[in-house]
């Protein structure tokens, strides 16, 4: 895994490699290991380098051998072995042993039909001398981040965002990213909180020639299951339980096994939940080897909150090579830190935990593998429960719905559960925003609030009037709230240390798959994870798997609300965000006084999303 940054120049200028070194200078902590720049005319590609594989040759930018092609490739193709020697046996020579060369390979033979062929997690930059056309592409589910910026005349690329505006001749907030923001706590694809730097969505690649620019998907969640493609079926049109579970069991194996491709040493993030130890149940027996886990608890915490006991009880049994970091219950006094972690807005409390567990895990490995991705497949979270429910609902007799609805609001405290029954996506995407447009338009300048309201704030989703379903929302999330926060939470905060953080949970195979089994397969008796948990059952002690898990908790709310976090007086009463005039200044220092208070009338999930994003406008300032 690396950082990677670019220019092209459309109109035939010659690009500035000196500015592209200066934009790969801020992906450093992506890429310790190496570096490199290469030029050529109207295009010039940046490269970090963290070595993962052949750590000798596997140098880039890569050039092709006739000089006609060059890759700045940042990921793992997990089926490289596979595809190397298809393209060994066609003829083609390898000077490395890289999946990079791979790529390279096959991207001058294929072009973009070659990304149909990719298992992995990958964003890159291919140019093509003879077509003078680059293309970018990004992995399937965003594993993976890559932004860019065209102004008509050059197209710039990196990693990162503050890498990106290296390569931007100036910086103006987007209002409707700013509000999608603060509704949702992060900004769906293809936005960013900057006016003209743009996130490429997952599955898709960007091509840019004489012709000019286009955006395309290359992978899409399908709409049809794989056994119903294949004719594949039992008698009720599916799978059994039984079968489902031997299916899931057997792509998860080959997930694992092939994400172990390394030539460092790989460990593994667990918290103790059933979706991190079975990743590590897994591992154990395909890496014949003891397996260096990493969990990360709180001391002085509530009842509930650390959840090493779980961790170090799954080592045990496993017989990992265990290692613990042990916070603060008040990690986030250390909220100078975030800035360091956060390349974007994303406000996640557990972004800054996450970047310290990665640094601490950083010591021991290069590589890790984490759970990600489980709870959007197997519907673990406690809002697929409301799903599940609406589900119920809208399949009784039309007279009993709404007694049936009202019991099911009762079922559940968050507000999506009031919003029972949905009657599409819609109506979920709504439901699962933080703040409603009166709560920000109060917090707002009325200027500023104006010029937001000139975008529909729901232009980013897809089949808006789709019905709704447990499917839907699973598929919804995978697109959404997966890709655009917590993958990017996960990559951003691992790469700030150096670490790679692999996902097998998102093999291509697995979740077109996953995703269209029935819901009885994913919650049983209002319990999520269901087939997930019984497959761990063959791995593990039935009381860790079937045991209630709490999830990462940091405590924000009581750190918003303590009058000894200073902190966040001084940001309040001054700072870079009052001059990018966004907030009312009064307004701001009202609610927090309030929360001081302990007044439970004020949105202190809002006040959060203020200070993130402007400890984030503060960084950006630097």
């Amino acid at each position: 895994m690396c950082g990677i940054a670019g220019v092209f120049r459309l109109d035939g200028t010659v690009a500035s490699a000196d500015a592209v070194t200066a934009a790969r200078e801020r992906l450093t902590h992506r890429g310790p290991d190496d570096a490199g720049t290469w030029s050529e005319g109207p295009v010039a590609l940046g490269f970090r380098r963290l070595a993962i594989l052949d750590l000798e040759l596997g140098r880039q930018p890569m050039r092709s051998e006739d000089g006609r092609c060059c890759i700045v490739f940042n990921g793992e193709i997990y089926n490289h072995p596979r595809l190397s020697e298809e393209l060994k046996a066609a003829g083609v020579r390898y000077r490395t042993r890289s999946d990079t060369e791979t790529l390279l390979h096959l991207l001058a033979r294929e072009g973009d039909g070659a990304l149909h062929r990719l298992e992995g997690m990958f964003a890159f930059a291919f140019w093509d001398a003879r077509k003078r056309e680059l293309l970018l592409a990004r992995d399937h589910l965003g594993v993976k981040p890559l932004y860019y910026h065209f102004d008509g005349k050059q197209l710039a690329f990196a990693s990162e965002l503050r890498a990106l505006t290296a390569l931007m001749p100036d910086l103006q907030l987007d209002p409707a990213g700013v509000r999608d923001y603060l509704s949702y706590g992060f900004v769906h694809s293809p936005r960013t909180v900057l006016a003209s730097a743009l996130k490429l969505p997952p599955g898709h690649f960007l091509r840019l020639n004489a012709h000019g620019l286009q955006v395309n998907p290359f992978w899409e969640l399908p709409a049809r299951a794989p056994w119903a493609a294949h004719g594949q079926h039992s008698p009720q049109g599916g799978p059994s339980l039984g079968e489902a579970g031997d299916e899931v069991e057997r792509l998860l194996i080959a997930s694992v096994r092939g994400q172990l491709l390394s030539d460092v040493p790989v460990g593994a993030f667990l918290s103790g939940g059933v979706d991190s130890s079975l990743i590590t149940a897994l591992m154990v027996r395909a890496a014949g080897r003891k397996v260096s886990t990493f969990s990360i608890g709180f001391s002085g915490a509530r009842a509930g909150l650390d959840e090493t006991p779980a961790a170090r009880a799954v080592a045990r049994f496993l017989g990992t090579d265990h290692h613990e970091l042990i916070l603060p219950a008040d990690v986030l006094s250390r909220v100078e830190d975030l800035g360091e972690a956060m390349d974007e807005p994303i406000a996640d409390s557990a972004i800054l935990p996450t970047y310290l567990l990665a640094r601490f895990a950083r010591q021991n490995v290069k590589v890790v593998l984490t759970g990600e991705g489980a709870d959007e497949l197997f519907a673990g979270y406690g809002r697929y429960k409301a799903a599940f429910l609406s589900d119920q609902v809208r399949r009784m007799p039309p007279w009993a719905r709404g007694a049936g609805a009202a019991f099911a609001r009762r079922m559940g405290k968050d507000r999506v559960f009031s919003e029972i029954p949905f009657q599409d996506l819609r109506g979920w995407a709504q439901a699962f925003a933080h703040s409603q447009p009166r709560e920000l338009a109060g917090v707002c300048r009325a200027d500023f609030w104006r010029r937001t309201e000139r975008a529909d704030p729901l232009e980013w989703l897809k089949d808006a009037e789709r019905p709704h379903s447990l499917n839907s929302a699973l598929s919804f999330d995978l697109r959404t709230v997966l890709c655009d926060c917590l993958l990017m939470k996960a990559d951003k905060s691992t790469m700030r240390a150096g670490l790679e953080a692999r996902v097998p949970y998102l093999d291509r195979s697995l979740v077109e798959y996953a995703l269209h089994l029935p819901s009885s397969a994913k919650i049983h008796r209002l319990k999520g994870k269901y087939l997930l948990r019984r497959l761990a059952q063959k791995y593990l002690p039935k009381p860790l798997v079937w045991r209630r898990k709490h999830g990462f908790i940091v405590p924000w709310e009581e750190w918003v609300r303590s009058p000894e976090t200073r902190f966040l007086d001084d940001l309040v009463n001054g700072g870079a965000w009052r001059d990018w005039g966004v907030f009312e200044p009064e307004r701001i220092r009202w609610i927090l006084d309030e929360l001081r208070a302990g007044s439970r009338q004020v949105d202190s999930g809002l006040f959060f999303r203020f200070a993130v994003f402007a400890i984030w406008l503060e960084r950006l300032k630097k």
